[in-house]
């Protein structure tokens, strides 16, 4: 076993090297010029173009016009109020490209660029140029993973009437429950910097519900945040081995979150950020019962708690965006930041403040991308949270996560993902598994649960050039999964697992993330007895 681990060691390994060459320089850009003679911007001009450009002949097709007869423009006032600069303003470059990066953040916003036009008279004018995404989805998904069938089907729309609101309803159907839900978000409520996202959920058994209202820190140099945070969860919990349900007992959480920071240091193009949390979390359990043949896993002990208390944040971010295509997504720009980020989250739940134990809590968080070209990227992330009452640390998860994309030609990439997590007596909701889900294609979901795991998963993309309507691009992909895990049931590290597949990437080209659905088969080479030859997979993959 000590081997298996060692080869994911070394796989890492292999990919922290890739990710070694350092930030070469990038082009200059158009408004370094004006920046450096104090111009100020006169007038803005704002051009919103429709989902289709009926200039191209590949789109002017009846489908192109009829879309765009029937998608309401987003309108300008919600444009104008993402800008972070304004008419008379002396010219910032990088409050532009931080402007530009919010609007293609926008889930309605297909692209997004700001160039200077200096006129005859001197007169620096900033034009918006703005390509409308197509908003009204309508999804409908399947997938067959070790005997489990999920469908779902989905109504989503992101600009309500060119408001920049989004209206959601959903239905779904699993090997646990039935469901159906409602949501509906405002990054702009009353036309205002504040944002309203809210979201319920009726299960057969339970209800899910959720509200934040938040004034967040929209640009590098905002003064200040505060927001609001409520959840309630009453459902059931279900605990699975082999890919079956084991376990089922009545699950009841409601969590609340103050949290309120200011701009303590801003230093170039890096700021750093403090403030105040105050968190309360109610947890209950029914009586669990056993649903599936008892195997080796043994009920888990389910203890209520309530948490309540304070913490201090500090975080840190600095603009190094760069903008690269055809990663992720297809024919979407996407922004990378590759520069440290980092938030801490140290506080202490009391039970003065009513928390059935005293207990210090935590979180700490930090992210960094590396790129020498716009042909490679590396993203890393790191995480550690967790809580420690006096019989020591409890509930804590370490997670570790690689990302590195190389593009061999421009329409050739090579994709692979580590990850590596480890739990300290976590709570029953936060078991890790293996499977399906959490990147073994080849396997159902909850193959086994564990408190420690780690995959890896390698996929070649082929983006051919064949695009239908201006519409779709068709793609291929083949892969390979890999992972083991530190089994629950005492028995240690599973064997690895591993799988290979193929399958069609279809990118919505329309669509503001260049969503990429993909149809996909794979084949386990290890596979146990009472699991399926072949798994198939329908729906939005998009895990890296």
């Amino acid at each position: 076993m000590s081997g298996i681990h060692g080869f994911g060691r070394s796989l890492a390994s292999v990919l922290v090297a890739l990710a070694v060459p350092l930030l070469a320089a990038r082009p200059g850009r158009p408004w370094n010029a004006l920046e450096a003679r104090q111009a100020s911007i006169g007038r803005i001009d704002l051009e919103i173009g429709d989902v289709f450009d009926l200039a191209k002949p590949d789109e002017n097709t009846w489908i192109g016009r009829t879309a765009n007869h029937l998608h309401a423009l987003t309108r300008e006032g919600v444009i104008r109020r993402v800008l972070l600069f304004a008419e008379g303003d002396r010219v910032r470059e990088r409050r532009i490209y931080e402007t530009e990066r919010l609007l293609r953040a926008l889930p309605f916003v297909k692209n997004a660029h700001i160039d200077p036009v200096v006129e005859p008279d001197g007169t620096v004018v900033a034009r918006v140029r703005i390509r409308d995404a197509w908003t009204t989805q309508l999804s409908a998904n399947y997938s067959q993973v070790g005997g489990q069938r999920t469908t779902s089907f989905g109504v989503d729309e992101k600009n309500f009437m060119g408001l920049g609101k989004s209206v959601a309803f959903d239905l779904s159907k699993d090997h646990e429950r039935s469901t159906w839900g409602l949501a509906y978000g405002d990054p702009q409520l009353f036309g205002s910097r504040w944002t309203l996202a809210t979201h319920i959920q009726y299960l057969t058994d339970g209800y899910t519900r959720s509200l934040q209202v938040e004034r967040p820190f929209f640009a590098l140099d905002t003064p200040w945040s505060t927001g609001v945070a409520l959840s309630q969860s009453h459902a059931s919990l279900y605990l699975y081995d082999q890919g079956a349900q084991v376990f089922q007992a009545p699950f009841i959480q409601n969590e609340v979150r103050l949290s309120g920071a200011v701009a303590l240091r801003e230093s170039g193009n890096r700021v750093w950020r403090g403030g105040l949390l105050l968190k309360r979390q109610d947890t209950s359990y029914g009586a669990i019962i056993q649903t599936g043949p008892l195997g080796p896993l043994p009920p888990p002990t389910l203890t209520g708690r309530r948490l309540r208390g304070p913490a201090l944040t500090l975080s840190t971010q600095e603009d190094a965006f760069e903008t690269f295509e055809d990663l992720l997504g297809m024919d979407t720009p996407e922004d990378y930041n590759l520069a440290w980020t980092g938030n801490v989250e140290l506080g202490t739940y009391l039970r003065s403040l009513g928390s059935t134990m005293n207990a210090p809590f935590f979180r700490i968080q930090v992210g960094r991308g590396w790129s020498s070209s716009s042909e490679n990227l590396t993203l890393l992330t790191a995480s550690w949270e967790g809580r420690k009452p006096a019989t020591g640390l409890e509930n804590t998860h370490l997670a570790l996560s690689l990302v590195q994309y190389r593009k061999l030609t421009s329409n050739q990439i090579l994709a692979g993902m580590v990850t590596v997590d480890q739990a300290r007596r976590p709570d029953p909701e936060t078991w890790y598994y293996l499977g399906g889900e959490q990147g073994l294609r080849g396997f159902p979901n909850q193959l086994h649960p564990g408190d420690a795991r780690w995959t890896a998963s390698f996929d070649y993309r082929l983006l051919t050039e064949k695009r239908w309507w201006g519409l779709v691009r068709l793609g291929y992909t083949a892969f390979l999964d890999l992972g083991s895990v530190r089994r629950m049931d005492g028995q240690g590290w599973s064997r690895t697992y591993s799988d290979v597949g193929v399958g069609l990437r279809l990118g919505n080209l329309k669509s503001s993330a260049g969503r990429v659905i993909l149809l996909s088969v794979a084949m386990p080479l290890n596979r146990e007895p009472y699991l399926s030859r072949w798994q198939f997979t329908i729906g939005n993959a998009m895990r890296f």
